[in-house]
C-alpha cells in the first residue's frame, strides 16, 4: 500500500441508461446519512485534534468512525456518480479494513495510531491550502465529467473507459486526501490522480 488510504472500484461494463437521473434521486437517503455523519465527524475530527497534539496517539475510535465516515462517502459517490447499479449498503462498520459487504467498492486505512507528528497535526489546516486548491481544480474538471458521462451514459449506457479512469481517479483523490484531512495519516495526500 503505497498510500495509507487506497480507493479500488470494480465498475460494471454498463449501466442502465436511467441510472443517469434514477442514481442520484435514489441517493437521497445516503444524502441525509451522510449530512448527519458528516456533522458527527467534524467533532470527532476536532477530538482527534487535540488527543493528537497533546498525546502524539490517535485513539482508535476516532480513526475508526472517519474510516467510517469516508468509506461511506465513497461508495455513495460513486452510485450518485451513475458509475454503478447496485444500491450501497446503509454500512456503518468501523474497522480500518473494509469488510466486503459492497464488493464494487473497496475503501481501506492504514491509519497512524503512534507515533505522530505533533507539529503536522497543529498546522494541519494551513498544510491542507493546497489541498484545497487542487479540490477546486478537479472539482471543475469532476463537472465536466459528469455532463459529458451523463449524454455518454444516456446515449451509450456506459461510461466511456477514459473517462471512467478520470472518475476513479477523482474518488481515489478524495479518499486520500479525506484521510489527510481527517487526521488518519500524516503522509501528504499526492495531488494527482493515479
Amino acid at each position: 500500500m503505497d498510500y495509507p488510504a487506497t480507493f479500488e472500484f470494480n465498475a460494471p461494463e454498463r449501466v442502465a441508461r436511467w441510472r443517469v437521473i434514477g442514481n442520484l434521486i435514489l441517493s437521497i437517503p445516503h444524502f441525509i446519512v451522510l449530512y448527519v455523519l458528516g456533522a458527527f465527524s467534524l467533532v470527532v475530527d476536532v477530538f482527534s485534534w487535540f488527543a493528537i497534539v497533546f498525546t502524539g496517539k490517535l485513539p482508535a475510535g476516532l480513526a475508526g468512525v472517519n474510516c467510517m465516515l469516508i468509506r461511506y462517502g465513497a461508495r455513495v459517490g460513486t452510485y450518485q456518480d451513475f458509475m454503478r447499479s447496485s444500491y450501497p449498503p446503509f454500512d456503518f462498520d468501523t474497522s480500518t479494513h473494509d469488510n466486503g459487504n459492497d464488493p464494487e467498492v473497496v475503501v481501506n486505512f492504514e491509519p497512524e495510531l503512534e507515533g505522530r507528528s505533533r507539529l503536522s497535526v497543529f498546522f494541519r489546516f494551513i498544510l491542507l491550502i493546497p489541498v484545497v486548491f487542487m479540490t477546486f481544480i478537479w472539482g471543475i474538471l469532476w463537472m465536466l465529467a459528469m455532463f459529458v458521462g451523463f449524454f455518454a451514459v444516456l446515449i451509450l449506457g456506459r461510461w466511456p473507459k477514459g473517462l471512467l479512469n478520470f472518475m476513479i481517479g477523482i474518488n481515489r483523490f478524495s479518499v486520500r486526501t479525506s484521510a489527510y484531512g481527517g487526521l488518519l495519516t500524516d503522509k501528504y495526500p499526492p495531488l494527482g490522480l493515479s
